[in-house]
């Protein structure tokens, strides 16, 4: 599951940025895949819409490698989860 996990988010990477799958990994810097801030919030929309989640402004800020990306968007899933009271797509 993690495996597939992921490659969904490394694809929305390569696809925000229309670059080859192949060019990513987990360990690639947003800047040096050519990210700005513009991409950076198409991105995040993307992974919000896909895993139908909400990101908040302050997770942003520390993002620095796909990496981070992935591991923000696991911490959200795991805790929207976690608490069932509270749903990912409200505020």
């Amino acid at each position: 599951m993690a495996d597939l996990f992921t490659e969904k988010v490394l694809s929305a990477v390569a696809s925000v940025k229309h670059l080859p799958r192949e060019q990513i990994a987990a360990d690639s810097a947003l800047q040096e895949l050519g990210f700005d801030s513009l991409d950076t919030t198409v991105l995040l929309f993307e992974l919000e819409k896909q895993f139908q989640i909400s990101i908040p402004d302050e997770a942003v800020r520390s993002v620095r490698t796909v990496g981070d990306v992935v591991t923000g968007v696991a911490r959200i899933i795991a805790g929207a989860s976690r608490d069932p009271e509270t749903s990912a797509g409200e505020p």
